[in-house]
């Protein structure tokens, strides 16, 4: 297991700011840590380093993309299909954005976008003539899909890895 990283009250500010807007600048970061351009530069490459900074994303508006819904699918099928029915979905189904393996109640998760209720009835359908499977479940969001990491509890953990400010 990794031994986890410690972080103090300045990397959490740093990692709220990033969670708020992935394109903030370090100097406006520094700006509300009150100190330097240098320093922010600092921690930030020692989060990516030790990896509680693992990568970035962008959040679409689906609406701009002819998206109405978003799909939440969970889906129960043979365990020796799981990986063929992954891999048939991405090529047959553009409109799933992701789908992988899961531990739980569904033996494999998936996420779409769907213009209208058709669609999600088209998408159920499709999956459901897959090889294996024994069930689906779909879970539309009529909300916009938006991610809030402001609302991510991000706290201190102690002294920062070899005192770095």
């Amino acid at each position: 297991m990794a031994k986890q990283v410690k972080i103090d009250e300045i990397d959490a500010k740093i990692l709220k700011a990033l969670l708020k807007d992935a394109r903030i600048s370090f100097t406006d970061i520094a700006r509300d840590c009150g100190i330097s351009t240098n320093a922010i530069v600092k921690r930030f490459y020692r989060l990516k380093r030790t990896g509680v900074i693992a990568g970035t994303s962008i959040i679409i508006d689906t609406e701009q993309l002819g998206g109405k819904f978003y799909l939440s699918i969970g889906i129960n099928v043979d365990t020796a299909e799981e990986i063929p029915l992954i891999e048939a979905l991405k090529m047959k189904m553009p409109n799933i954005f992701h789908v992988q393996q899961q531990l739980g109640k569904f033996d494999v998760h998936g996420s779409a976008l769907a213009k209208d209720l058709k669609h999600v009835d088209t998408i159920r359908s499709i999956i459901k003539r897959q090889k294996g499977v024994k069930s689906v479940s779909i879970t539309a969001n009529i909300d916009k899909h938006v991610f809030f990491p402001e609302n991510l509890l991000i706290q201190p953990t102690g002294a920062c890895e070899n005192g770095q400010n």
